[in-house]
């Protein structure tokens, strides 16, 4: 009777059930047949699949851990080498003074100290903590490079020339451009294009390190009175009383000295 009842709920063909444990890829590994023979008897017998599906894609839920490829080091995402003398001397035996200004402003600002590394630029309050054998000797390497055409000490001697005038300095130095109007005029050159990078016959003396005054002129002051050209600037007043001896002109006549009138309706606006 249970047979019949058996019988009654099967076919008297075989039904498969899936056994589905040691899969790796989701198929089942057995197959578990049910079957009937002629004298009415059950019997259940396990075969191996053999017609199992193969997969390429992959499960979102995997376990195995997912490459990350390193984080970049800050050394690797800023390339650029560290300023350094070392570095200045090599662009300055190269020629090429465009880089040696860039090195020579990035070691100003390192030498100024963390603040001024921090912000990107130094304030005029910052000079006095630059040593005066780290400003003396970026001044040597630029007078050495260029015949004692270009430096601090080379600039501080013309600015004094020009009785600290600083619109009168920008104009000896070629900062400054003149105009090709009918009434003398003047105008700042264009960073970067239109000051000289090459030291020619024409290239005015005291031409480079740049020093950007965008800020006002303070931070230049500064740099130019430092204690690291205080020996020039003593050398250069005593050249100054000799050629007064000898003229009977003295420093302090020039200083009540009007300006012409280009330089008396000029606004300072120093932007490189």
């Amino acid at each position: 009777m249970a047979n019949a009842s058996l019988q009654s709920f099967l076919l008297p063909q075989h039904h498969s059930f899936a056994s589905t444990g040691g899969s790796h890829d989701g198929s089942p590994s057995a197959l578990l047949k049910l079957s009937t023979n002629t004298s009415g008897s059950t019997s259940f017998r396990l075969h191996p699949n053999t017609s199992r599906s193969v997969t390429t894609t992959s499960t979102t839920n995997s376990s195995a851990p997912t490459p990350v490829a390193p984080a970049a080091s800050a050394a690797e995402e800023d390339s650029s080498p560290a300023p350094s003398l070392d570095l200045l001397g090599r662009h300055l035996v190269a020629g090429d003074y465009r880089q040696a200004d860039e090195t020579t402003r990035a070691l100003i600002i390192d030498l100024a100290g963390e603040s001024a590394r921090r912000r990107g630029y130094v304030f005029f309050s910052e000079v006095q903590f630059i040593s005066a054998e780290d400003l003396h000797a970026i001044d040597e390497l630029w007078k050495e490079h260029s015949n004692g055409k270009f430096g601090y000490s080379v600039q501080q001697r013309l600015w004094e020339k020009s009785q600290r005038d600083f619109t009168r300095f920008f104009i000896r130095v070629g900062w400054m451009k003149k105009l090709d109007t009918e009434v003398e005029q003047y105008n700042y050159r264009a960073f970067p294009d239109e000051f000289m990078w090459e030291m020619k016959d024409d290239t005015p003396e005291g031409h480079l390190p740049l020093t950007n005054a965008l800020r006002g002129t303070q931070l230049l002051g500064n740099i130019l009175t430092h204690p690291a050209f205080q020996e020039e600037n003593q050398e250069d007043e005593a050249a100054a009383a000799a050629e007064s001896a000898t003229t009977g002109q003295t420093k302090d006549d020039n200083k009540g000295r009007e300006r012409p009138k280009f330089m008396r309706d000029f606004k300072p606006d120093y932007s490189f």
